[in-house]
């Protein structure tokens, strides 16, 4: 299971962990957001860091409507404790969870200040 919180601003944050070859574990809160159907998103830094291998280039739709092209890259993230590679878009953002990484698992949040957000893996 994973567990985060609900800021004051009423976001949904939760902590997850790059898992790099040869390099130490480094633990980083996302914002669960379920208006993006991708993976994960990071800022191209933080890729450039733990050298994800660029896959290609998407065209996204942004929440206004508005396209743009973003860079996709392939990382290993421990999810649930599982190491799991996964398609990450560079945004310059805060780190976003998308749909596609809550996928087979529940998701519940109390959606007040300090509210609890958890996300279990459907059995």
């Amino acid at each position: 299971m994973i567990r985060g919180v609900v800021t004051s601003e009423l976001d949904a944050w939760v902590d997850l962990a790059i898992a790099a070859d040869e390099q130490p574990t480094v633990s980083f809160s996302a914002v669960v957001d379920t208006g993006f159907n991708g993976f994960l998103t990071l800022p191209r830094v933080v890729l450039k860091r733990f050298q994800a291998r660029p896959l290609t280039v998407v065209i996204v739709t942004l929440a206004d409507g508005s396209k743009t092209s973003a860079e996709l890259f392939e990382l290993t993230v421990l999810w649930d404790s599982q190491p799991l590679t996964i398609e990450v878009d560079a945004a310059e953002t805060e780190p976003l969870i998308g749909m596609a990484l809550l996928a087979g698992h529940d998701l519940q949040m109390r959606v007040v200040p300090n509210g609890e957000v958890t996300i279990r893996a459907i059995p």
